[in-house]
C-alpha cells in the first residue's frame, strides 16, 4: 500500500467513527427517558440479642475481732456459726527467739552471740482458712504453708535480709524453711507466720485474734457476736482502714514496724520480765536528754525531738500544770510487756508514761484531753482508748503532723 493511501484510510476511519458516534447520540436523545426506579424502603436490621451477665458479686467484707489476754472462745464459735459469715481464721501468736539465719545458698546472716537472741513476733494460722481472707497475690503462698515452713512479711524480710529458700533457727534448735515473702497485711504485720501445729510446738499456740469474711450489716453481726461473750468481756472490732493492721493490739504499730524505724537488738531474758539488750544497740540509740517539765530522761534519740516538741507546746499553751513531774514513769525501760507475751515499746525507748499515779492501767482515763491532743499531733498515741486502758502511756505511732 502506498503511504498516501494509509493516511487516507486512517482519516476515513476517524470520520466514520465521528459520524457513527453522532448517529448513536442522536438516537439516544430521541428515545423516551426510562421511568425513575422507585426507591427501596430502608429495612432496619433485626435487633442484636446480647446475653446480659449478672454483675459479679462483690468480695465479702473483712472484720477483725479480738479480746484481751487471748481470744474468747465464745466469740470464735459465734462468728464461725453466724449465717452472715463466709469464712473465719483464728490466729495464734507469741514471741520466739531467733539464734541464727541463713540464705538459700547457706550464707550465714544473723548470728547473735551465744546466749543472745533476736526477738521475733510470730503468728500461727490455718493456711487453708487464712488464705481465703488475704489479697489474691498472697493466697497461694499462704495456702501452701506447711509444717516446719515459714512466711516472712515484707518488712521482716528486709530486716532479716532473707527471701524464699532461707532458714531461721530458733532457740531450742527448731529450724524453719522460708517458703515465700508476703505483704505485711497478709499476716497481720507479724514478722513470721507458721501453721498452727508448728506454732504450738514453738510455744506460740495461744489464740490472739480472729478475722471473719462476711456479708450484710456489720453492726448486727457485731451485736450477735457480743451476745456470745462472757458478761464482763471486752471486745474490739475493726475493719480495713480503721487501724494500721488487722491484729490484736491494733492501736499500736506491730513489732516489725517499730524495728524498721528504730532498729533491732539482740536480747536476753531476765527474771521478773526484765531483759538485757545488746550494749552496742543501746550506745547507738539511747540518749540522756533534758526535757521540758519532766527533766532528765533516757529515750531513743529518734523520738527525742517529738517528745521535746510536745512538752514545749504544752508549756506554750500554759498547760504545764497538766503534767505532774512526780508522775513521770520514764521512757527507756528494757522489759517485756506486763502480760509477758511481747516486748514493751519502752524497750526501744519510744514510749513515755505521764501522770501514772492518777492513771493506773485498767482504769478509765483522767488525762486532760488537751494534753492527749498535743501528744497526738506529735505522733504519740495515748493508751486512754485502748481495749484495756493505759491512759498514762504515750507511744510512738507516726511522725509528727505537718
Amino acid at each position: 500500500m502506498r503511504p498516501g493511501a494509509s493516511v487516507a484510510l486512517v482519516v476515513a476511519a476517524g470520520a466514520l467513527g465521528t459520524l457513527g458516534g453522532a448517529t448513536v447520540m442522536a438516537a439516544l436523545q430521541d428515545a423516551p427517558a426510562p421511568a425513575s426506579p422507585t426507591p427501596a424502603r430502608a429495612v432496619a436490621p433485626p435487633p442484636r440479642t446480647v446475653a446480659l451477665r449478672p454483675p459479679a458479686p462483690a468480695d465479702p467484707a473483712v472484720l477483725l475481732a479480738w479480746t484481751p489476754d487471748g481470744l474468747d472462745p465464745g466469740l470464735a464459735a459465734a462468728l464461725a456459726a453466724d449465717p452472715a459469715v463466709e469464712a473465719t481464721s483464728v490466729v495464734a501468736g507469741g514471741l520466739v527467739d531467733l539464734v541464727a539465719s541463713r540464705r538459700a545458698d547457706g550464707t550465714p546472716v544473723d548470728r547473735p552471740a551465744r546466749g543472745w537472741a533476736i526477738p521475733l513476733d510470730l503468728v500461727a494460722l490455718d493456711p487453708a482458712a487464712h488464705a481465703r481472707l488475704v489479697a489474691v497475690p498472697d493466697r497461694a503462698a499462704v495456702a501452701g504453708l506447711g509444717p516446719g515452713q515459714a512466711l516472712l512479711g515484707r518488712t521482716s524480710a528486709a530486716l532479716r535480709r532473707l527471701g524464699a529458700g532461707g532458714t531461721l533457727t530458733l532457740a531450742g534448735g527448731r529450724t524453719l524453711a522460708v517458703t515465700a515473702v508476703v505483704d505485711d497485711a497478709a499476716i497481720g504485720g507479724a514478722e513470721v507466720a507458721v501453721d498452727r501445729a508448728t506454732g504450738a510446738a514453738l510455744g506460740a499456740g495461744s489464740d490472739r485474734y480472729l478475722l471473719a469474711a462476711y456479708r450484710g450489716d456489720r453492726a448486727a453481726l457485731e451485736a450477735r457476736a457480743r451476745a456470745a461473750l462472757r458478761q464482763d468481756a471486752a471486745v474490739r472490732f475493726r475493719g480495713p482502714g480503721e487501724t494500721p493492721f488487722l491484729r490484736n493490739g491494733d492501736a499500736v504499730l506491730p513489732q516489725a514496724q517499730i524495728k524498721a524505724r528504730f532498729g533491732e537488738f539482740a536480747y536476753r531474758r531476765q527474771p521478773g520480765g526484765a531483759i538485757a539488750e545488746d550494749p552496742a544497740w543501746q550506745a547507738q540509740n539511747i540518749v540522756a536528754v533534758d526535757l521540758p517539765i519532766v527533766g532528765r530522761v533516757r529515750c531513743n534519740r529518734a523520738v527525742v525531738g517529738a517528745l521535746a516538741g510536745a512538752l514545749h507546746d504544752v508549756q506554750r499553751a500554759n498547760l504545764a500544770s497538766l503534767v505532774d513531774p512526780a508522775g513521770f514513769g520514764g521512757c527507756w525501760n528494757p522489759r517485756m510487756t506486763r502480760s509477758g507475751g511481747g516486748l514493751s515499746r519502752h524497750a526501744w525507748g519510744v514510749a513515755v508514761d505521764l501522770n501514772t499515779g492518777a492513771n493506773p492501767t485498767g482504769f478509765a482515763s483522767v488525762q486532760d484531753p488537751r494534753l492527749v491532743e498535743v501528744f497526738r499531733r506529735w505522733g504519740l498515741t495515748s493508751g486512754a482508748d485502748w481495749l484495756v486502758p493505759d491512759a498514762g502511756h504515750f507511744e510512738y505511732v507516726a511522725p509528727p503532723a505537718p
